[in-house]
């Protein structure tokens, strides 16, 4: 939702800026629209904040009209959004390869196909993730991105914080903290630690 905010509150500002006096505003998040036409209360208070710039904007159109448009029916808008919030949508020649027991796979796929059928649980475990220049990142609760890694890429990561440059044999729970610290994300990452420091 930050992100529709964000897109929202970017081209209210581009058409003040260039004198337009009258707005429609297209989207595909039915809760953002009917905070912003005050049919639904805000209660977070981060999105409060983009809920009152939005506001203020509006008030420097004479006219300004809401439109909610399923994702699904207009991919481009979603795409020119995401754009405009500084997340930059993959393009069909990103597509990442992954193999079948990646863990990441059934995210991806349904991230770069969100029409098609997956389960609910699915769909609400990939409310977390964000797909970057072909890249899957998990969003963790502040917001920061974190890269995530398939169970290779992990134990590179874990060899090196446990023997190389981050110190010498820290313990599986600082092994975590500091994998996660540094950027990365595995779901089991502390049950891969302790395989990793009890085999070491």
């Amino acid at each position: 939702m930050e992100t529709e905010y964000e897109a929202i509150i970017k081209w209210l500002e581009l058409l003040l800026e260039i004198g337009a006096d009258s707005v429609e505003i297209i989207g595909d998040s039915q809760l953002v629209l009917k905070q912003i036409s005050g049919e639904y209360d805000c209660k977070d208070d981060t999105l409060r904040l983009y809920l009152e710039e939005c506001d203020r904007l509006s008030q420097g159109f004479r006219l300004m009209t809401l439109k909610h448009v399923p994702r699904g029916q207009n991919k481009e808008a979603n795409n020119l959004a995401q754009a405009a919030s500084g997340y930059k949508p993959t393009l069909d020649a990103e597509i990442i390869e992954l193999d079948a027991d990646d863990w990441r796979k059934e995210i991806v796929d349904y991230l770069e196909n969100p029409l098609s059928s997956v389960p609910k649980k699915l769909k609400i475990k990939a409310l977390k993730f964000v797909l970057i220049d072909g890249d899957l990142y998990y969003r963790t609760l502040e917001g920061v991105l974190l890269k995530c890694l398939n169970l290779e890429e992990a134990k590179v990561v874990m060899c090196e914080v446990h023997e190389g440059i981050c110190g010498t044999q820290q313990s599986a729970h600082k092994m975590k903290w500091l994998i996660r610290r540094t950027g990365y994300f595995l779901p089991d990452m502390l049950e891969e630690c302790f395989k990793y420091y009890k085999g070491c």
